[in-house]
């Protein structure tokens, strides 16, 4: 991340900058992570997670506001963490670019407004949106706008209703992983595969934009479930043996091995066919698509022995795939170790993207 060479040798007191901290908020987890400025760079500060028993949350929707503010409140106590920048789950969001006249940017909004219910299925009063100007000429301009339901932040907000802790921005979960992943000065195509614990969001970007999002309903969770049914084991267990053999197809590992590659084939091959369908793309914006240029990986478990192996040979594409520097647009780490380890990093992609907005 490109920062002004005043503020990297002369920082200000942490207390004047007020930054927010990262905080991703998922189904069955939350994670947080602070960046600080220094010398050498922004370096991780506080960070870690709490787990969110089932039904608290579901399917991005908070159901139980009461439930996630007593969570808030003990990390609260605990880390004493003030202002946040907080996630929202990509599966409730809509994306589109939307071509508007040259009228000025402070028309901007009004003219999303006006053009919102032919985009998505709400109301203009029932949706809250923000947008980022992706170019513009003397005649037009091309935004990239993000909306989600009013409801869905409305149930956010309740659950941080007198829990001590501040939510100062929201931002779509695509959109920080993103900030996290891709190298500032990257403009080519690339896709995200953010494996997670219960779903598994793919997301192309281009030109630092997100321009595709979607979630597919398998996680790392299908993995252990497939060695639970599979051994007849308990999920403690389960998880134990997934992380100790991945997904190889060593000897003595076969049934296990074949069992997890059932378990995720629909994933490899929603990844295939979304990679199909951006190569062949229609082109917008009077501009030509790139092609993928890249596949990357994270989430906790994308580090799986394997994986990477699985997803490379069986999508028949001649693109890299690999697992993804959530560092790279922190810090250069040639004079730095984080405090967090690149293993469990994969876990933060979107906790520390939260918090790299947080620093521009």
């Amino acid at each position: 991340m490109v920062r002004s060479k005043f503020f990297q040798f002369f920082p200000p007191p942490q207390f004047l900058q007020m930054k927010a901290v990262g905080l991703d908020i998922s189904d069955v987890s939350l994670r947080f992570v602070e960046l600080i400025e220094t010398k050498q760079g922004m370096e991780i500060g506080r960070f870690g997670e709490r787990a969110i028993p089932r039904g608290v949350i579901e399917g991005g929707e908070v159901k139980k506001p009461s439930d996630l503010r007593a969570i808030l409140s003990e990390v609260k106590k605990e880390y004493n963490l003030e202002f946040v920048a907080v996630s929202l789950p990509e599966e409730k969001a809509y994306l589109f670019d939307l071509r508007l006249p040259q009228t000025g940017k402070s028309n901007i909004r009004g003219a999303i407004e006006l053009a919102l219910e032919e985009r998505v299925p709400l109301k203009a009063s029932e949706a809250l949106f923000d947008y980022q100007i992706e170019k513009e000429s003397d005649t037009t301009m091309y935004v990239n706008v993000s909306v989600v339901p009013r409801a869905l932040i409305d149930g956010y907000l309740e659950a941080f209703s007198m829990s001590g802790i501040i939510p100062v921005a929201f931002e779509i979960e695509a959109q920080s992983v993103t900030r996290a992943i891709i190298p500032d000065e990257d403009n080519r195509a690339s896709m995200i595969v953010d494996f997670g614990r219960t779903r598994t969001g793919i997301t192309i970007v281009e030109g630092g934009m997100v321009e595709f999002t979607s979630t597919v309903p398998v996680g790392g969770g299908a993995l252990t479930e497939a060695i639970m049914k599979k051994m007849n084991i308990s999920y403690d267990e389960a998880e134990k043996i997934k992380h100790e053999k991945g997904i190889t197809s060593k000897e003595g590992n076969e049934d296990l091995s074949l069992a997890l590659v059932s378990a995720i084939s629909v994933l490899r091959d929603e990844i295939a066919k979304l990679y199909a369908y951006w190569q062949k793309r229609d082109d917008t914006h009077d501009a030509k698509h790139m092609g993928i240029n890249k596949i990357y990986l994270c989430g906790g478990d994308s580090n799986l022995a394997g994986f990477v192996e699985y997803l490379t040979t069986g999508l028949d594409i001649s693109v890299d795939v690999g697992l993804a520097n959530i560092f790279v647009n922190m810090n250069s780490l040639n004079n730095y170790v984080p405090t967090i380890s690149f293993s469990d990093s994969l876990s933060y992609a979107t906790a520390i993207g939260l918090a790299l907005r947080c620093q521009q």
